[in-house]
């Protein structure tokens, strides 16, 4: 870990701060404040406060931020290091970034833009669903947005080119959360993972995270019929039983995507995997639909979804994705 290689080399290590899913990416849920084993203390990001205070910044003159991010908005690190920006600016701490690879490469950008009023901590800020950016980019992006007056350092990653996902890096996979196990999990999350908040399983709990969808009383046929898209994807009913997360240790009804690597637009497939939803499903409860708009981000594109005009949705977010190429455009650095 990045605190250990930092106090060999004669840093002075004052504290660690936890995002969500703790400082090793395997917990659940709300994290707790604690210490080491030497007494440093550890503050928790995801639990009582998502901004360091300034008792917890008290005494530091820079904060190294050692993150991998997945690729995906609403994947909470990025929101964790804006929320470290926010607090340091004003204290005159400096963030250091030590930057990573974007596991699903830094080409392909998938809309819709957030929506300002669905902005939240999975919605941190105007980004697409996938945005193409590594962190240390993100963070000189909001830095731009926010107008923040703090010294961000990016420390970049070596010899990576923006057209190479996560297999083409030739790095070990590290967990960086318990249902992202493989880049497998990492590449399907920004589809399914739209429907996380609404009352359906999209498999965690199963050896295919975000690859499975289903509920007990999931109608797999009528999905499989309604289900459309312009990509190479393989769709079969299955049964299974979440070991964790929604409907666990439930019989569920359901449906298994597949590809013969992973989706080049997996964002996409997620809204068709919403129309086929819709159209399978005609008596879906529409509260638990709307749960998806901040994952989306987009009401727009959720109601259109709702009414069947999947070609609005996908020319929206075409839009939104062309519209922040440009936007993303002078934070590159590579």
């Amino acid at each position: 870990p990045a605190w250990e290689a930092l106090g060999k080399v004669g840093f002075n290590i004052l504290a660690l701060f936890s995002p969500e899913h703790g400082p090793r990416g395997v917990l659940e849920g709300e994290i707790a404040s604690s210490r080491m084993e030497d007494g440093t203390p550890i503050h928790s990001l995801y639990g009582a406060t998502k901004r360091p205070t300034p008792e917890m910044l008290q005494g530091l003159d820079a904060i190294v931020c050692d993150l991998q991010d997945v690729g995906a908005r609403f994947y909470t690190y990025g929101a964790t290091i804006f929320e470290v920006m926010e607090a340091c600016a004003p204290l005159g701490i400096a963030v250091i970034i030590l930057d990573r690879p974007n596991p699903l490469g830094g080409i392909t950008v998938e809309g819709p833009l957030i929506e300002t009023e669905l902005m939240s901590f999975i919605g941190p800020a105007p980004l697409p669903v996938t945005h193409g950016l590594t962190l240390g980019e993100m963070a000189l992006f909001y830095r731009d947005w926010k107008k923040l007056d703090i010294e961000v350092e990016i420390v970049r990653v070596q010899n990576w080119r923006r057209d190479s996902k996560w297999p083409q890096t030739n790095l070990l996979w590290r967990r960086p959360s318990p249902n992202l196990p493989d880049f497998t999990s990492a590449a399907w999350y920004p589809s399914l993972c739209l429907l996380e908040f609404s009352n359906l399983s999209v498999g965690r709990g199963t050896e295919a995270p975000f690859q499975i969808l289903g509920a007990p009383n999931f109608n797999s046929q009528a999905f499989l019929e309604n289900f459309k898209c312009d990509q190479p994807i393989a769709v079969e009913a299955i049964d299974f039983t979440p070991a964790h997360a929604v409907f666990a240790g439930e019989a569920c009804q359901g449906v298994r995507l597949s590809h013969e690597d992973v989706p080049e637009r997996p964002v996409e497939l997620g809204m068709c995997v919403m129309a086929a939803l819709r159209g399978s499903h005609p008596d879906f409860s529409r509260e638990d639909w709307d749960k998806a708009d901040k994952l989306l981000g987009s009401r727009a594109v959720l109601n259109a979804l709702w009414d069947g005009d999947l070609d609005f949705a996908l020319q929206k977010s075409r839009v939104d994705a062309k519209t922040f190429e440009e936007k993303r455009r002078p934070f590159l650095l590579y």
